[in-house]
C-alpha cells in the first residue's frame, strides 16, 4: 500500500473543481495506493518520463510514484487541455 500525498497545487486544484468530479478523481486515487499494480482503470506512464497520468472523465491526474518510500504523488490535477502544460 502505498501513501498518498498531494502537492499544493494539486489539493488546490481539488478544492476548486467540482464535489462529484473531485470524489470520482479521489476515489480512483484511493484504488491505485491500494496496489498500483492490480488496479485496472485507465491509469499509464507518461512518455519519456517517470509521471503516470490517471483519467477520470474529462479531468487528468499527474502523479510520481516514489517506490523508495511508497508514496504515490499527485502533481497536478486539472481538465485534460490544461494539465499537461
Amino acid at each position: 500500500m502505498f501513501a498518498l500525498r498531494f502537492s499544493k497545487q494539486s489539493q488546490k486544484a481539488l478544492r476548486k473543481m467540482p464535489s462529484g468530479i473531485a470524489t470520482r478523481i479521489r476515489a480512483e486515487l484511493d484504488a491505485i495506493a491500494m496496489n498500483p499494480g492490480a488496479y485496472r482503470g485507465d491509469w499509464t506512464p507518461l512518455a519519456g518520463s517517470d509521471l503516470w497520468r490517471l483519467r477520470v472523465g474529462n479531468w487528468r491526474a499527474i502523479c510520481e510514484l516514489q517506490n523508495g518510500e511508497l508514496v504515490l504523488l499527485v502533481v497536478k490535477i486539472g481538465p485534460r487541455g490544461d494539465v499537461y502544460q
